[in-house]
């Protein structure tokens, strides 16, 4: 039964009616001409503008299909037919023939003038963005006051589902959509997540996959965020892929199933090898990036032998997720030993003793404790100590080489913040990554004995200094955004590093430039200074499975500081910026210990091939 006031929702969806043919025909030949029209029923709307869109005029032939057509009309305006239960009866056109006279009689029902607008559900979308405001109009433009009209509130509708999709949200209006007392009703329903099933985890608990979720269960369904989500997943490092599937088994719910393959987090490693900087080095490691399956950290490595003819060691854990704000901890200890050169070192000029080595070494011994936490989705800050007691050997060394001889310990405190709009963090394809640095630091250093029991003259003592460093990374991609890791896409990487400094550095706190990981086709640390500019441009073809083909040119400086008059041979430094270029090609093979990166780089003291594992940037 119809109640009187209440208009459902399947008449004010209902734009176009097919129209039955009025039993009376007009069979006169010629047929009558109109000479009259009278339209009744009428509230708002004026006769002009009904007669109008008719298309009835007075002296044109009156037929039957001349008032099917004016019925359609007048129907296809959309200001008729939400009162009765059938449209078809909203307008009525007779024609009274007298004769070869004809008075047409239009007899519409109008539509209920729209009093207000209470629009409902519409979830994580304000529903003054949807009306509008005095100072921004909105996407309904259906107005109070007007008669409602339903292809304009057909089009209302559309607007908004298309709004909410370009927002990446799923909404609809609900079947008690409207008319009750002069108020337009329309409430919205908008997709919720009601499951999140997960498929294929062997090793990993499922609360690992979860917490990198936004897509919960009872969330708004966006899929920009479930691809985010995805992303977030595959840059842990524990998956192959993730393959999210999406059904909707009821208006408003959706069910998200994630498809996942993991990866194979542990190693363990036993090695002899021998390189440039460290010499022959035996090696044991073990290591677990997927520890019992809650994605935490944990590493040891133990070195013996090499240049120093010492043991080594570096103990690392990491627990990404110490509460339910993501706030992740780093902590470490080591006593290690770094090879800063690739070679025998000697002062040009005439040492100040002797020395039962010439190979230029540090032993690292300390810790270092990290605490993060994301403040969006692209910021995280980090905040960190490091206590590192540094020594070195006591080489045979000119007076004025003998400054780089320092032992002592330091104490820095790491500030950090960091941008990451990447694609995928291991492959990134598009997007940018930055890096803000500051390094707050206080060393107390002291001399290195020589043989000869005289301590190396140098820069010692207290001394307070600050880092300060900029580290700005983007990519592009003719394919555009990588969606998975198995997408293959030709990739230009931009690099930009600016560095500087405030007080003493120590020599081992200075920035150094050339090597592997920054200026190649130079020797390891070639440059070094309180100050750092480097540039670096690489064009990534993917060649085969698991293989790309690398183009890349590097410029970069290292200048200035209390040690720019050392010099040694093959390591001569100069005071002012005078950036050196390095160009070159190289392979990135895909392993399950991360890309082995070989790269044949020349520069104009000639060339050098470097060896690595992962992309440089």
């Amino acid at each position: 039964m119809h109640v009187p006031g209440h208009v459902p929702r399947a008449l004010l969806l209902w734009g176009i009616l097919v129209l039955g043919v009025q039993p009376a025909l007009l069979a006169q030949q010629p047929p009558p001409k109109i000479t009259e029209i009278i339209v009744v029923g009428n509230k708002v709307l004026n006769r002009e503008s009904i007669v109008s869109a008719s298309g009835l005029k007075i002296g044109d032939p009156v037929t039957q299909a001349s008032l099917d057509e004016a019925k359609r009309r007048l129907m296809q305006t959309g200001n008729f037919g939400i009162h009765s239960a059938n449209p078809d009866d909203a307008v009525k056109i007779q024609a009274e023939v007298t004769g070869q006279n004809a008075k047409v009689v239009i007899d519409v029902d109008e539509n209920d003038v729209v009093k207000g607008i209470n629009l409902t559900g519409t979830g994580p979308i304000p529903p003054a963005v949807l009306l509008g405001t005095p100072e921004h109009p909105g996407l309904i433009q259906t107005k109070v006051g007007n008669i409602l009209n339903l292809p304009i509130l057909q089009q209302d509708l559309t607007r908004i589902t298309d709004y909410y999709r370009q927002k990446g949200y799923e909404a609809m209006a609900s079947e008690d959509l409207g008319m009750k007392d002069g108020i337009l009703n329309i409430p919205l329903i908008v997709a919720k997540v009601q499951s999140v099933r997960i498929n294929g985890l062997h090793k990993t608990k499922p609360y690992v996959v979860l917490r990198e979720m936004h897509q919960k269960q009872g969330a708004y369904f966006n899929v920009n965020e479930l691809r985010e989500d995805v992303t977030r997943l595959l840059n842990t490092d524990l998956f192959e892929d993730v393959a999210p599937a999406i059904s909707a088994p009821s208006p408003g719910k959706v069910d998200i199933t994630l498809n996942i393959t993991e990866k194979r987090t542990g190693s363990v490693e036993l090695a002899i090898g021998y390189g440039n900087q460290g010499g022959l080095v035996g090696r044991a490691g073990i290591s677990d990036n997927n520890f019992m399956g809650r994605d935490q950290q944990v590493s040891f490595l133990w070195e013996t032998g090499g240049l120093a003819n010492r043991n080594s060691f570096e103990l690392g854990f990491t627990e990404p997720w110490l509460d339910k704000r993501n706030t992740s901890l780093s902590v470490s200890l080591f006593d290690k030993t770094v090879y800063r050169f690739s070679q025998q070192i000697s002062s040009v000029t005439p040492p100040t003793g002797t020395s039962s080595s010439d190979y230029y070494y540090e032993t690292h011994t300390g810790g270092q404790i990290t605490v993060s936490r994301p403040f969006s989705k692209a910021y995280r800050g980090f905040v960190g100590f490091r206590y590192d007691d540094v020594r070195v050997p006591a080489l045979a060394l000119s007076v004025t080489d003998s400054r780089l001889l320092q032992n002592g310990p330091l104490t820095v405190l790491n500030l950090r913040v960091t941008h990451n709009t990447r694609d995928l963090d291991l492959e990134p394809a598009t997007g940018g990554y930055e890096i803000y640095q500051a390094d707050i630091g206080r060393a107390d250093l002291r001399p290195v004995i020589t043989s000869s029991g005289t301590p190396a003259p140098g820069v010692f003592g207290i001394l307070n200094y600050t880092r300060l460093a900029i580290d700005a990374r983007r990519y592009f991609s003719p394919q555009g955004r990588r969606k998975s890791p198995k997408d293959k896409r030709q990739v230009f990487a931009l690099r930009l590093m600016l560095g500087t400094s405030t007080g003493t550095l120590p020599f081992s706190e200075q920035w150094f430039i050339g090597g592997a990981e920054t200026l190649r086709g130079y020797r390891e640390d070639r440059f070094w200074g309180s100050n750092e500019f480097l540039a670096s441009v690489e064009f990534r073809q993917p060649l085969a499975n698991n293989l790309t083909g690398v183009l890349f040119v590097d410029a970069g400086d290292a200048w200035g500081g209390p040690y720019e008059s050392v010099k040694l041979s093959d390591f001569t430094q100069h005071s002012g910026f005078s950036p050196s270029v390095g160009f070159g090609l190289g392979l990135r093979v895909i392993t399950p210990i991360g890309p082995i990166r070989i790269d044949e780089g020349f520069g104009r003291e000639g060339a050098q091939t470097h060896f690595s594992i992962g992309h440089v940037f």
